[in-house]
């Protein structure tokens, strides 16, 4: 069985909004919203015209792992999540060097890693996302949704679909 992932749907729909960013630090952070502190990051690139999320990708051989000198990383077999054991982690970012895709980061105050948990199994950044460029679905779910409609019937979101939109089955 494959575990769940969030996906960027379409690059080009990512408005640039960082609601992921502030619903994911509001989310696992007492002190409020601090993007700086948010598990997905919203990086532009002016010169493509493009705005795309990073998060996590579950990695099957996580490259972040086995690049931790303290072995303060871990992966669930059910979800893929990273485990990061903040006891042990000493922040010296090799995990995050070792990531190719900017999944993980350093916690800018707590100074251990920090990766995506899934918000538990219901992703809080993919539930407020208001153009649903973020997905959370299984990989052969994915590969076979190619139809915009399709998706959108697939992809939960709290935000009211649009007037004059029929998105019914």
């Amino acid at each position: 069985m494959s575990c769940r992932k969030i996906y960027v749907r379409l690059p080009e729909s990512c408005t640039g909004c960082r609601i992921c960013e502030m619903v994911c630090s509001l989310t696992h952070e007492k002190t409020g919203v601090n993007p700086a502190m948010s598990r997905i990051k919203v990086i532009s690139f002016p010169e493509k015209g493009l705005i795309i999320p990073r998060i996590c990708r579950f990695c099957r051989n996580a490259p972040c792992i086995p690049a931790c000198p303290v072995e303060a990383l871990s992966q669930d077999a059910e979800t893929g999540v990273i485990r990061v054991d903040e006891d042990k982690c000493i922040g010296c970012d090799r995990c995050v060097e070792a990531c190719n895709f900017g999944g993980i980061n350093i916690h800018p105050e707590d100074k251990t890693a920090m990766a995506c948990d899934l918000c538990g199994g219901d992703p809080q950044c993919v539930k407020y996302c208001m153009n649903r460029t973020l997905i959370f679905l299984r990989p052969e779910e994915y590969r076979t949704v190619k139809d915009r409609a399709i998706l959108d019937k697939t992809v939960p979101s709290v935000w009211p679909e649009p007037a004059g939109r029929d998105v019914t089955l």
